[in-house]
């Protein structure tokens, strides 16, 4: 990046910096900006996004995918006050509420949104191209929309027609104003607000295709749509949305290559991301050490459990502090945890087909993404043709080969919250973790909901705990 960029950034950033007692979410930027050019406005979304708090140190905990990361089972269940133990032991009686005294992924979530509106309340005045202009706030609006649904659904509760209009949600920031309070509106609101932004009439303005994974186009925009409908459990319109975002771009990462190269190589500028969005060191799965529970799901010939020396039984009892794990060594991975990629539009065209009963389509969309993660393939559909299935059936087929395939990302926390909202596919968790015992948390348990971090409410009297 060129000094002009750098020093241009820098300044946003210094503008757009949170001001510590002023304003209610500690987020909100205030002052004036010299970004008067279209071109200057761009440059915001020129940007790595990044976080610093990755998914495995509390969503994986709570999906009991991930048993450790940055310290062992031991040294967790050691310290009882702690939001790590309470995740790993599903203690509910420990005050979360009064430890999350900050908490950088929200705080960062609003930044980032706030970047989003400077370039929507400024790019009316600015100077440039009034092409390159709609564009530009086409993206404001769509990556506004992703932010508010990522904490919308990491800080409230499950979208549930029935219940969303009396849920507690989050602050839905579409303004810059520092001094007004940014009320705290329902799920159903929330929902609302994010489809205002991802409307399919911002979608027409976006590139067709984008070559840089950090820049979002329009295969990005209905992906978003799709993820909004179906955490809403609107499968028939989730499907319509997801198999037009795999139209402009299908690819599949094809894992095959593990076998000649005995390691799994991904960039962030691979050909299936959407949007790239990292995490921590940027490198994952890297360092995290699963439960005993997942580790037994992979599938025979899965090709980098069976075919690189990435996963690990030996690191997982050193690194996790648990036998019967395995920890993941190798750093040439940089999964997609917070972004957007072609798998998951398959995999919510998968389940929405089930849902909808086209069982044999959604188990066909499954086995696209399949056929390049496992060796000596056996598709869902074959086993489907020799016997058919019930929902409940293909939805278990599913439900495993997902967890695996999104190990480390938020999906699986989304989908475990979603289907805890459903009678068929409600279910308790229960995590094995040796001579400390097993541990259950139900679909209804208060640890579903992560908590306001205590620097935003205090400030924000409508930010009142949603669990």
């Amino acid at each position: 990046m060129n000094k002009y960029i750098s020093s241009l950034l820098i300044g946003a950033m210094a503008i757009l910096a949170t001001s510590s007692c002023e304003d209610s979410l500690d987020i909100t930027p205030k002052g004036k900006t010299i970004l008067d050019t279209v071109d200057d406005l761009e440059l915001l979304l020129n940007q790595e996004f990044s976080f610093n708090t990755n998914p495995a140190v509390d969503l994986g905990l709570v999906t009991n995918e991930i048993v450790a990361m940055y310290e062992t089972v031991p040294s967790t269940m050691s310290n009882r006050n702690s939001l790590s133990y309470a995740y790993l032991a599903y203690d509910e009686t420990v005050n979360r509420a009064e430890l999350a005294t900050t908490d950088d992924r929200y705080a960062t979530l609003y930044s980032m949104i706030n970047y989003m509106n400077v370039i929507i309340e400024k790019l009316d005045d600015a100077r440039g191209d009034e092409t390159q202009k709609v564009r530009v706030e086409a993206e404001a609006h769509m990556l506004r929309a992703y932010f508010h649904y990522l904490l919308v659904n990491i800080y409230a509760g499950q979208y549930d027609p029935a219940t969303a209009s009396s849920l507690g949600g989050i602050a839905y920031v579409d303004n810059t104003n520092s001094g007004e309070i940014k009320q705290k509106l329902t799920v159903a609101q929330v929902y609302d607000r994010i489809l205002q932004d991802c409307d399919e009439s911002y979608i027409s303005s976006l590139y067709d295709k984008h070559a840089n994974s950090s820049r979002i186009d329009k295969a990005f925009g209905y992906a978003v749509r799709a993820k909004v409908f179906f955490q809403m459990k609107n499968y028939d319109e989730a499907a319509r949305q997801a198999l037009k975002a795999i139209e402009i771009n299908g690819r599949v990462e094809d894992r095959s290559t593990c076998k000649d190269f005995g390691s799994w190589m991904l960039s962030s500028d691979a050909p299936n991301q959407y949007f790239h969005a990292l995490a921590g060191m940027r490198l994952c799965p890297a360092m995290i050490t699963i439960s005993r529970e997942m580790s037994t799901m992979f599938e025979p010939g899965d090709y980098v459990k069976d075919f690189t020396s990435g996963w690990s039984e030996i690191m997982g009892q050193m690194r996790g502090g648990l036998t019967e794990t395995v920890c993941y060594t190798d750093f040439g991975a940089q999964q997609n945890v917070y972004g957007l990629r072609a798998e998951q539009m398959y995999y919510i065209a998968g389940e929405s087909y089930i849902r909808l009963g086209e069982i044999r389509k959604g188990l066909d969309y499954i086995d696209r993404v399949r056929v390049k993660r496992i060796d000596s393939f056996t598709s869902y559909t074959s086993m489907y043709d020799q016997a058919a299935m019930s929902e409940a059936e293909a939805m278990a087929l599913l439900q495993k080969a997902k967890r695996i395939e999104f190990i480390g990302s938020y999906d699986t926390f989304f989908d475990c919250k979603r289907w805890n909202s459903e009678t068929a596919y409600r279910h308790s968790i229960t995590k094995d973790l040796g001579d400390y015992g097993t541990f259950t948390i139900s679909p209804d348990s208060p640890l579903w909901i992560m908590p306001f971090p205590a620097n935003a409410t205090r400030f924000n009297p409508t930010l009142t705990q949603n669990y």
